[in-house]
Order: structure tokens, then C-alpha cells, then sequence
């Protein structure tokens, strides 16, 4: 059988062991004793509101430990419908048999609770002969008329000094070892939250330091997956299995990918293998249908194949199971850079050639060909686009390419910049002979000054003749273009670009 997580064997069993949630359990004990001491306050429900890991759950369990309380629990992702809570909640106005525990109702994942049956839980809380937890990320997400009957208490996100001494003081009852980089390591890519970290930390100690690096390197993609996975590899109870993995954000195709890789590592025997795949093969017809014809019903059946499926298809491997990331998904974070130089260059294209989505992948096509055979070709179309050396590399798909292609844009850049300087001079010169001319005509200077004219006249032409002349030869491939993009609506594809120079 599977070792227990950790998160489960370092469970606070006192509200006094719970993380840095002082000003919290103060609410909450203030809340409970008015319940014992037979005066119920006034909001018989409480939410405990705050980030993942940060206790919430834990505070629940402790405080029905420590209170002599059983606990009714039930998932609001899972159980969505009034009757199914009502059942739960009915059950819980009894006394045991024996008249010596009180029931604590808990529901979990109150801020998926559906409009629906809102109104109805609210009545039930009205009504409530017992007290009524709930938790929630954002307490602003629960149903109002049910957020209106209840008290909030918050709890606040644990700081990675909360964390890395939670997680010392699990390394000393464990008589380990671990160093201190990856401790921080950890801390800082939980986030704030405990449970992750303490999945985080089994891994390191189980499988090695070298693994764990890269197990980490998977925290920015989905913050509860190992854990949940662990759950469910962790037991031979259908129901579990299922319920280990709600409140995993992440869309059933994915979760699947995430089982499946986990599978040959978890079973040992080819039978119990086979039996496993053959599980998530029929959790992958179901959602194959649900996407072909719109019946998202069918995501529960996929659910439980790939779950509880899974989870009782044989003997499982004895010992921590560590968890691995799809490769699918690894190889789409290696690529992430190499993906967003695409969406960048792509939309550059739609916006300077006014083209479609799907115009634009192709012009792209188009690109690589003239940056890997045609560099001063290539260099227009860097300035012409405005495109920065990363892109430049990326499209030429070659260093040394894009180095010489980047130079010759640069070239471009500055004889851009020189002939806008002398049209810029030109255009001075011009309005300082109109200038004279008026005034002329008005009668308002005298002879010395229509040498003035006569100076201007002659730097104009000078300009005109020497320089821009030279200039406007070079500049009317980029000057034609410019044209065309001024023009609104007006698309420029690229065979009319390459018409042009």
C-alpha cells in the first residue's frame, strides 16, 4: 500500500498547530463556544474565505477534534443539487444514537455552490439546529443569499517564512535532510500554499533533489494536480479516487493526460497496467462524444473512468508515488518563448498588412523563405514590420542569418533616418522662400532682404538636386508602401510588397 502523504500524516489536530491564522481562530473558537454554550449566534453559518493551503479545511478538522464534533462533509462541485444537501444536512439535525457527539456540517467549495439552489441552502441554514461551515476562495463568488446569513472570517496567505518553517518542523520528525535552496525553492513557488509545498517537500526527500527540480519547474502549470494525483494513486476506494481530484483546476481532457502518464508508474504488472489504459481509453470516448455533440453530461462518466477506473485496476506499487508531468506539457513550456515570437510577428503582419488571422500564418510561411535565401530582401521587411532581433532569429531560424540581416536593417534605419533629416531641411528651406515671397508681396521688406530669397532658393534647389534626389530614389520602395498603408481597409499582401522593391 501506497505511504501516507504527508499532508495527511502533519494534519494540525489542534487549532493551536495551524500556520500563522491567529486573528482567524479567534473568530472561529468565538463562533463555536456561542454554539456549545447554547446561545447560537446570530449567523449560523460560517465561511472561512481565503487561498488555497492556507488552512481552511484544516481548521474544520481541528476544531471538531477538538471540540468533540463529527463531521458531515460535502463538496459543492459535486453534490449541486438542494436534494442532494438537504439529505446531508437533514441527517445532520439528529443526535447519534447515543446522544454524545454533535454533527458540524462542512461544505466545501462554497463558491461553486450554483444559483439555483442558493435560496434553498439559505433556508436550511435559517433553520439550522447545528453549526454550518463553509469555505470558499473568494468569499465574494458565493451565492448572496447565502453569503448574507453566514459570517466571514478571512484568512490571509501564508509568507514563505510560514511556510519554510512548517516545513522544517516536518524534516525534523522525519529525520531528514534537505537543502536549504530548494527549501526556499519551494516556499516561493507554493505561493502561499501550505499543502502544495508539503507535497513539494515528499518529492524531494522520495525521489532526489535532481527530480525535484523538475517537478518544480511545473508549479506555474497547475498548483493542485500532484496533490490530487497522489489522492487518488494513494487509494483502492472508488469514491475517494473521485473525490480526490475536485477543485483541480483543469478541464477533464488535460486531467487525463496527467493520469495517463502517471499509470506505468503506479502499477507494476501488465495486467493491472492494461486493465488501467483500458479505463482511461473509454474515459476518452467519453469525452470525445461530449465534444462532438455538446452532451457535457458525459464529462461525469470520463470522470469516473479515468478516476475510480484507474484506481482499482490492480496492486499498486508499494511507496511514495511520485508524480510526472506530461510530456505533452513539457514540451509546450519549453516551446513558450519560441510560441509567443509567433503570436508577436504574426500580428505585426496582420497589422501593418491589414490581413486576416489566417492570412498572416501563411504571409509567415512566406517570411522564412525570403529571411533564409534573400537577407537584403529580408532586411526591408524587418524595417517595414518594425520587427526586433528576437523576431528576426525566429523567423530566419538561423543565429548567424539573422546577425547579417539585423546589420543590413540597421543600415536601412539609418538611411531612413539621413533622408528624413534633408526632406526635413528641404521643407524648412521651402517655407522660408514662401515666407519671404509673401512678405514681399505685402510691401513689407526692402531690397537687402530679397537677397534672403534668393539664398533660400538656392539651398532648396542644392538640397533638391545633390541630395534628396539620391534620396527619394532609395526611399520610394518604403515611401509607396507607407502610401498604401495609410490608405484605410486597404490590404497589402505580400506579393504586392515584393512587387514593389
Amino acid at each position: 500500500m501506497a505511504a501516507v502523504p504527508w499532508v495527511e500524516k502533519y494534519r494540525p489536530r489542534k487549532l493551536s498547530e495551524i500556520v500563522n491564522q491567529d486573528k482567524a481562530l479567534e473568530q472561529v473558537r468565538a463562533w463555536i463556544e456561542a454554539w456549545l454554550h447554547g446561545n447560537p449566534p446570530k449567523k449560523k453559518a460560517l465561511i472561512l474565505a481565503g487561498p488555497p493551503g492556507t488552512g481552511k479545511t484544516t481548521t474544520v478538522y481541528a476544531l471538531a477534534n477538538e471540540y468533540g464534533f463529527e463531521v458531515i462533509e460535502l463538496n459543492a462541485s459535486d453534490e449541486r443539487t438542494y436534494e442532494k444537501i438537504e439529505r446531508y444536512v437533514q441527517a445532520a439535525y439528529t443526535m447519534d444514537i447515543l446522544g454524545k457527539r454533535r454533527k458540524l456540517i462542512f461544505l466545501d467549495e462554497a463558491d461553486n455552490i450554483e444559483s439555483s439552489g442558493a435560496r434553498e441552502i439559505a433556508k436550511l441554514i435559517d433553520k439550522a439546529r447545528n453549526p454550518i461551515i463553509m469555505s470558499a476562495n473568494h468569499y465574494w463568488e458565493v451565492p448572496r443569499e447565502i453569503r448574507n446569513k453566514a459570517q466571514i472570517v478571512e484568512y490571509k496567505r501564508l509568507t514563505q517564512r510560514d511556510i519554510i518553517k512548517a516545513l522544517v518542523r516536518i524534516l525534523k520528525r522525519e529525520g531528514v535532510e534537505v537543502p536549504k535552496e530548494i527549501l526556499y525553492e519551494i516556499a516561493k513557488r507554493a505561493n502561499g500554499d501550505l499543502r502544495a509545498a508539503i507535497n513539494d517537500l515528499q518529492t524531494v526527500v522520495t525521489g532526489g533533489v535532481e527530480d525535484a527540480v523538475e517537478v518544480l519547474a511545473y508549479r506555474d502549470t497547475e498548483k493542485s494536480v500532484f496533490q490530487a494525483l497522489a489522492q487518488l494513486f494513494a487509494t483502492d476506494n472508488a469514491r475517494r479516487a473521485k473525490l480526490a481530484v475536485l477543485g483541480v483546476d483543469m478541464m477533464p481532457n488535460e486531467l487525463l493526460q496527467w493520469i495517463d502518464e502517471n499509470v506505468p508508474y503506479v502499477y507494476y504488472k501488465p495486467e493491472d497496467i492494461a486493465r488501467a489504459y483500458e479505463a482511461i481509453s473509454r474515459a476518452d470516448i467519453y469525452l470525445g462524444r461530449a465534444q462532438m455533440t455538446g452532451n457535457y453530461g458525459l464529462w461525469k462518466y470520463a470522470t469516473d473512468m479515468m478516476t475510480a477506473g484507474v484506481a482499482v485496476a490492480g496492486v499498486k506499487k508499494k511507496g511514495f508515488v511520485k508524480i510526472y508531468p506530461p510530456k505533452t506539457i513539457k514540451l509546450l513550456t519549453e516551446s513558450k518563448e519560441e510560441r509567443s515570437l509567433r503570436d508577436s510577428v504574426i500580428k505585426k503582419i496582420m497589422s501593418e498588412m491589414h490581413m486576416a488571422k489566417l492570412e498572416a500564418i501563411e504571409t509567415l510561411r512566406y517570411l522564412r523563405v525570403i529571411f533564409e535565401n534573400n537577407p537584403d530582401l529580408a532586411a526591408h521587411f524587418v524595417v517595414f514590420l518594425d520587427l526586433s532581433e528576437k523576431e528576426v532569429e525566429f523567423i530566419a531560424g538561423d543565429k548567424e542569418k539573422a546577425i547579417k540581416i539585423w546589420a543590413k536593417s540597421m543600415n536601412i534605419e539609418k538611411k531612413l533616418k539621413r533622408e528624413g533629416e534633408l526632406e526635413a531641411r528641404a521643407r524648412e528651406a521651402q517655407a522660408k522662400v514662401e515666407e519671404v515671397e509673401e512678405e514681399l508681396e505685402e510691401g513689407e521688406i526692402g531690397e537687402k532682404e530679397t537677397t534672403g530669397v534668393e539664398e533660400a532658393e538656392e539651398e532648396a534647389e542644392e538640397l533638391t538636386e545633390e541630395e534628396l534626389e539620391e534620396a527619394e530614389r532609395e526611399v520610394e520602395p518604403i515611401k509607396k508602401s507607407e502610401k498604401d498603408k495609410s490608405k484605410k481597409g486597404k490590404q497589402a499582401t505580400l506579393f504586392e510588397f515584393l512587387g514593389k522593391k
